[in-house]
């Protein structure tokens, strides 16, 4: 009882006070908040560690590999991942560069050993304290994610409109304003939360029976969707199409979940909207965004995108009339093959696009000149804000790694330790940012554990989103706390191939895949193991 308390209040903590902890406002925050989710951690979660440890000995359960035991020592294919990017990222660090920073991590960024250790630690703990089995913490968990990530959004969308509240941008420069908002900091950070947070309230709204739910969850979500199309980072919405991917996905089961899916699209659309009118109505206080942002919240193509999901959700209540005792989606099966279908064609004609774009920019592709208007569609240094530079650049000291260090990696967090010591590398590096900025990562998160952890680490680290999604899209695995964990591996993974772990982000990851195997767990230790 004790161990499952402490672990309930460290996930209050983390869910509540963690993504509003200021101290100096934007100045340090990254290390402010760092050392709240370290100390926080220290005391909640290694004494329910010890206290688990001392109830599993006494009970003398072994480790059993067996994918449907509700006994706490099992193992299911989810725990497996971690476990192995744990001992990858262990292996990186006794053979790094430099095991002092893989311990501790870069200077402001903290994603070092130590820091990972705690990652593995919290998911494993939460996904074995059943906290989500008791009504009070299901209140309390949710009642404090509304509350701290709707401040948040709140917040983030006065400053967009000149609105500063709690005078955060007093010590900032006007020029400087754009990159920090609400209380998590750079706008990449804030866009990394606003996802993961979204992921849990549009699940909510997604699922909900009551109405009280579900007007909460779905007003959320509309403050939610409003903060992601003001946030200015585009990564939030490459985040934004996977988690509705994986919601229609689950939306192809039966015609409820398919009515809520094209209201939970038609919400977005909407805020998306009343975002761009408020732009409108006050131009004089509101930010200039820029890039998708701007596109989304004042394009007419996203009145024609909401006019045509208006239309698509009157002829589906027509069509539920005609037969409103079913609720089996006859389509389901093709309408799922034809999503995937549809995202990978997706995929593969953007890529496509911006090669062709980057050929006609350079003369070779002819009549693709046109195509080089836009800066996305030139694969070239400044790409997505200087990622192509650093993208090529890692690919290519990674590939000039002796072959044991592509396995390990230069060690966990060592990216500009390695990069910095080699005189070629920090003499491209100095000549494209300038003497004053340093780069700390690879700016795509599976890049960067390619090049930080090797090739072991970053296999065991794509493993436990693959098996994440896997697991908790199953036909088992539906309910609101898995779902929770396949939407936020999915937003997560698609916003950091374009990003980087950071501590505003990265804890709620392990923090809801622990919540979404623990539900699971408990679900079979009830009913047992499906025949």
């Amino acid at each position: 009882m004790a161990a499952r308390g402490l672990v309930g209040l460290w996930a209050f903590l983390m869910l509540t006070v963690f993504p509003l902890y200021m101290r100096e406002g934007y100045f340090h925050l990254g290390e402010y908040k760092y050392r709240f989710f370290l100390w926080t951690s220290l005391l909640c979660l290694l004494p329910s560690l010890l206290l688990f440890c001392l109830k599993w000995v006494e009970r003398g359960a072994p480790v059993r590999l067996r994918k449907h035991s509700g006994n706490p020592a099992a193992v299911s294919s989810l725990d497996l991942f971690m476990l192995l990017y744990l001992a990858a990222v262990g292996l990186s660090w006794f053979f790094g560069i430099d095991r002092k920073t893989g311990w501790s991590g870069a200077a402001g960024w903290h994603m070092g050993l130590l820091t990972q250790l705690l990652f593995v630690l919290a998911y494993f703990l939460v996904s074995r304290s059943s906290v989500l089995e008791k009504r009070f913490w299901r209140t309390v968990l949710l009642a404090g994610h509304y509350l701290s990530s709707g401040f948040s959004f709140a917040l983030g969308l006065g400053q967009r409109f000149g609105l500063d509240p709690m005078g955060l941008y007093k010590r900032v420069a006007p020029v400087d304003r754009p990159r920090f908002l609400s209380t998590v900091g750079q706008a990449s950070w804030y866009s990394g939360y606003v996802c993961m947070a979204l992921a849990i309230s549009i699940t909510v709204f997604f699922l909900a029976k009551g109405r009280a739910q579900r007007l909460t969850a779905g007003l959320h979500c509309a403050l939610g969707f409003a903060a992601a199309v003001t946030q200015g980072s585009d990564s939030a919405f490459a985040a934004l199409g996977m988690l509705f991917l994986g919601l229609f996905w689950v939306a192809c089961d039966c015609r409820d979940k398919m009515e809520r899916f094209l209201e939970t699209l038609l919400l977005m659309l909407v805020s998306f909207k009343a975002v761009g009118i408020c732009q409108l109505l006050f131009a004089g206080q509101a930010a200039e965004l820029g890039g998708l942002s701007e596109f989304l919240s004042k394009s007419r193509y996203t009145w024609a995108a909401l006019c045509a999901c208006s239309v698509c959700y009157m002829l589906f209540l027509l069509y539920r009339q005609r037969d409103p005792e079913g609720n089996r989606l006859a389509c389901g099966k093709l309408l799922r093959r034809l999503s995937a279908g549809f995202a990978a064609a997706a995929l593969c004609l953007a890529v496509l696009t911006v090669w062709l774009g980057t050929a006609g920019a350079s003369g070779t592709g002819g009549g693709t000149a046109a195509l080089a208007q836009s800066n996305y569609l030139i694969f070239d240094d400044s790409w997505g804000n200087s990622r192509g530079f650093i993208w090529k650049l890692s690919a290519e000291e990674w590939l000039r790694l002796p072959f044991g260090r592509k396995l390990t990696g230069v060690g966990p967090d060592c990216f500009s330790a390695y990069c910095y010591a080699q005189e070629d590398i920090a003499a491209r590096l100095r000549h494209f940012f300038g003497e004053n900025q340093v780069l700390t990562n690879a700016h795509n998160e599976f890049l960067n554990a390619l090049c930080c952890l090797g090739l072991l680490g970053a296999a065991a680290y794509l493993g436990i989103f693959l098996t994440a999604v896997r697991r908790f899209l199953s036909r088992d695995g539906r309910e609101l706390p898995s779902l929770v964990g396949a939407l936020a591996a999915l937003a997560y993974g698609a916003h950091n191939f374009f990003c980087y772990q950071q501590i505003c982000c990265a804890p709620f990851l392990f923090l809801l895949l622990g919540l979404a195997e623990g539900q699971m767990r408990d679900a079979r230790e009830k009913t047992g193991p499906p025949r």
